[in-house]
């Protein structure tokens, strides 16, 4: 093979070469990727409950300053608020200072009372006293119109004894 052909050919090989290096691609700047959503905030042991059963609500602490509930008829109640934001017998379940590090917080349906949030009422009222979906609400504003500044919790609630399970045993008499 004649020198002056693969001369040629190892330039061009070279020169390739160096020229793909320039051309290398920039590192590739991607947008963050959208960060999993944690666990949420609050969650229920159940989403169904009947009169008389404790309801267990966890929360992923630390947590915001109120929590309330609303009841299948629409009315607010506040279950946990400052202390100092009482008036005259209402008082928090659990007030915020407290529940701030809290991480489970338990109900009895059959006593709970928190603070109706209604004008001239100054003690607090039984809350589970029909049966229907409640909602509790978690956050540093109850009062928004943006649903995602808050985290809603629905709970079942049926306002009579939880049904004995049937006995297959029972069942072949």
């Amino acid at each position: 093979m004649k020198l002056i052909h693969v001369l040629p050919a190892a330039g061009l090989l070279f020169s390739a070469a160096m020229s793909l290096d320039k051309m290398a691609p920039s590192p590739l700047i991607l947008p963050e990727a959208p960060v999993a959503e944690s666990a949420p905030k609050m969650w229920a042991s159940s989403t169904v409950i009947y009169k008389g059963e404790l309801l267990k609500l966890y929360f992923k602490a630390p947590n915001p300053r109120y929590l309330g509930v609303i009841d299948p008829n629409g009315r607010f109640f506040y279950v946990v608020f400052p202390k100092e934001e009482g008036a005259g017998k209402l008082k928090p379940f659990v007030s915020s200072e407290r529940f701030e590090t809290m991480k489970m917080l338990k109900i009895n349906t059959a006593t709970f009372k928190a603070d109706p949030y209604t004008y001239g009422i100054v003690e607090n009222r039984p809350v589970f006293t029909k049966s229907g979906t409640y909602q509790f609400l978690l956050g540093d504003n109850l009062h928004v119109d943006d649903e995602s500044a808050i985290t809603i919790l629905k709970v079942k609630y049926k306002h009579s004894a939880r049904p004995l399970p049937t006995n297959d045993i029972a069942a072949l008499d």
